[in-house]
């Protein structure tokens, strides 16, 4: 068993699937998009509402839960574009 394992974010671990299609996976970035929104949105109803406050173990989840979408939101859009410039220049090559 590898110890860097043990101390791994899920980030690190996700990648996207060498069977992905070519292109920009707009998708799965809007889908990100979505989520990262719905999270802030919690965070931005703690801070407008007389309601009890969120413990900071809850905030801080908050906002690594947003920093891991952004992490997803870089890998998809750098596949987008590693494989959208391999595209054009194999389109280009002909």
């Amino acid at each position: 068993m590898k110890s860097l394992l043990n101390f791994a974010l899920p980030e690190d671990l996700l990648c996207v699937s060498k069977e992905a299609q070519a292109g920009i996976p707009i998708d799965a970035i809007t889908c990100a998009i979505d989520r990262a929104d719905s999270v802030l949105t919690l965070l931005e109803d703690h801070f407008d509402s007389d309601k009890p406050r969120l413990a900071n173990h809850v905030l801080a989840s908050v906002i690594w839960d947003v920093r891991g979408t952004l992490g997803l939101i870089k890998t998809l859009t750098l596949h987008g574009d590693a494989t959208s410039t391999s595209r054009a220049k194999a389109g280009g090559a002909q």
